[in-house]
C-alpha cells in the first residue's frame, strides 16, 4: 500500500518537474553566461585581491568551484535548447539576443584564468597543458562570436541609431578576453614549455587585434548613440558600463602579454632572435610599449566608468524603481565583468609600477565587484526559487514557443494532469 502510494506520488509529480526541466532548457538564452563571467571574475579577483590574505585565496578558489559548476549545467541546458527546440537561427537573427553569445567563452576563459592560477602552482605541468587546451577552444569559440556576430549585423540585421547599443560589444569583446588568457596561459607555460609560451604569446597579441581595434569603433558610436538618442532604456542601462570590458581587459592583456615577452627573453626565449644584449634590449621596449598601451586604456576604462556610474545614477534618479526587487533581471550582471576587468587591470598595473595609489584603488574596485556579485548572484538564486528566471525574450511571439505549449498542454490533458 505505501509502496504504491508512493510510486503514485512520484508519478504525479513527473510532468510538473519534467515541464520545469523543459521550460528551464528553452529559456536558457545565451544571456545566462553573464553568471559564469561574473562569477569567474569575482573569483579572480578574490583570489589575486591587492591586499591578499590566505582567506581570501581560499574563498576565490571556492567561487572558482562554484564557477565551473555553473558553467558545466548552463552548457549542459544549452545544448539541451538546440537539441529539443529549433531556436539557433531565432537567436542569431535577434538584434539583442545573438550578441550574448560572445557570453560563453568569456565565462571559459575566467575558467581557464583560474586553472592557471589554482590548479597548475599545486599540480603542475598537466594543468598548464590543460589549460593551454582550454585556452584553444576559447579563442576559437571567441572568434566565431565575434565574426560571426558582425557579420550578422551587416547582413542578416536591419539596424538604426535607436537599435545601435552597448551589447554589440559582447561578441567583440570575447576575443579580448581569449587574448588576455592567452597571456596568463603563457605564464604558466613558461617554466615547463618556453617554446610554446612564446607561440601562445604571438597568437594572443593576433586575437588581441581582432578584438580591442574593432571594440574602439563601436565605442566611437555608442558616444554618438547616446549623444544623439540618450542612454538607454531604464531595462537596459546596466549596459553603460559595457565599455569598460574592452578597455579594462584590454589594458589587463597588452600588459600581460608585455611582463610575460620580457620574462621570456630573461630565461633565454626571446620574441625575435638576435644577439643576447639586443634580445633583451627588445623584451624590454615590447614590455614599455605593453605597459604604455596598458596605461592608456585603463584611462579609458576610467572615463566610461565615472560616465557609467553618472548615467546609471541618472537613470535611477528618474526611475528609482530600477533597483526595487521585482525589476531585478540577468542584465544586472552586466554590471559585474566589465568592472571586473578593469579592477584585474589595476591589480596588475599597480604591480608592475610599484604604485600604492594604483593598488588602492585596484582594492576599491574590487571590493565593489565582489559585493555586487554578492547582490546579484543572491537575487538570482532569489528569482530562481521563484520561477521567475527564464524568460527569452527572443521567443515572445515565435512559432517555436506556441507549439510547445500547445504541445505541454496536450499532453497534461492526456494524462488527467492540470496546467
Amino acid at each position: 500500500m505505501s509502496s504504491t502510494s508512493t510510486s503514485a506520488s512520484t508519478k504525479a509529480h513527473r510532468p510538473g518537474v519534467r515541464r520545469w526541466l523543459e521550460t528551464a532548457a528553452l529559456h536558457t538564452t545565451p544571456a545566462f553566461y553573464a553568471m559564469t563571467m561574473g562569477t569567474g571574475i569575482t573569483s579572480i579577483l578574490l583570489f589575486n585581491f591587492p591586499y591578499g590574505a590566505r582567506g581570501l585565496e581560499y574563498a576565490g578558489t571556492a567561487v572558482f568551484v562554484l564557477n565551473v559548476v555553473l558553467f558545466v549545467l548552463l552548457s549542459i541546458a544549452t545544448i539541451a535548447r538546440y537539441i529539443l527546440f529549433p531556436v539557433w537561427v531565432t537567436v542569431a537573427n535577434h538584434k539583442v539576443a545573438g550578441m550574448f553569445w560572445g557570453c560563453m567563452p568569456m565565462g571559459l576563459a575566467t575558467i581557464v584564468n583560474m586553472v592557471c592560477f589554482v590548479c597548475v602552482p599545486a599540480w603542475g605541468v598537466g594543468w598548464a597543458y590543460t589549460a593551454y587546451a582550454l585556452w584553444w577552444a576559447d579563442v576559437l569559440f571567441s572568434i566565431a562570436s565575434n565574426l560571426g556576430m558582425l557579420w550578422m549585423i551587416f547582413t542578416r540585421h536591419e539596424h538604426n541609431i535607436s537599435t545601435l547599443a552597448p551589447t554589440w560589444l559582447l561578441p567583440i569583446v570575447a576575443t579580448v578576453v581569449a587574448a588576455a588568457s592567452g597571456g596568463v596561459v603563457a605564464d604558466a607555460l613558461t617554466p615547463f614549455n618556453p617554446s610554446l609560451s612564446r607561440s601562445t604569446l604571438y597568437v594572443s597579441w593576433i586575437v588581441w587585434g581582432t578584438g580591442v581595434p574593432v571594440a574602439l569603433m563601436v565605442i566611437s558610436l555608442l558616444i554618438y548613440r547616446f549623444a544623439v538618442g540618450g542612454p538607454p532604456a531604464p531595462a537596459a542601462l546596466a549596459s553603460v558600463f559595457l565599455p569598460l570590458g574592452p578597455c579594462g581587459q584590454g589594458s589587463f592583456g597588452i600588459t600581460t602579454l608585455g611582463v610575460v615577452a620580457r620574462t621570456l627573453a630573461a630565461r633565454g626565449t626571446p620574441m625575435v632572435q638576435s644577439s643576447p644584449e639586443a634580445m633583451l634590449r627588445i623584451a624590454d621596449g615590447i614590455y614599455a610599449f605593453c605597459l604604455l598601451t596598458g596605461l592608456v586604456l585603463w584611462g579609458l576604462a576610467l572615463a566610461w566608468y565615472v560616465l557609467a556610474i553618472a548615467m546609471f545614477a541618472e537613470g535611477v534618479r528618474r526611475d528609482p524603481a530600477i533597483l526595487g526587487v521585482g525589476r531585478f533581471s540577468v542584465g544586472l550582471w552586466a554590471l559585474t565583468f566589465p568592472i571586473g576587468v578593469w579592477a584585474s587591470a589595476s591589480i596588475v598595473l599597480a604591480a608592475e609600477m610599484n604604485s600604492p595609489a594604483m593598488r588602492v584603488i585596484a582594492a576599491f574596485v574590487s571590493a565593489q565587484v565582489i559585493l555586487h556579485w554578492c547582490y546579484v548572484a543572491t537575487m538570482t538564486v532569489w528569482k530562481i526559487v521563484r520561477g521567475e528566471l527564464f524568460n527569452a525574450p527572443e521567443l515572445e511571439g515565435t512559432d517555436v514557443l506556441r507549439r510547445w505549449e500547445r504541445g505541454t498542454e496536450a499532453k497534461d490533458m492526456e494524462l488527467g494532469y492540470d496546467k
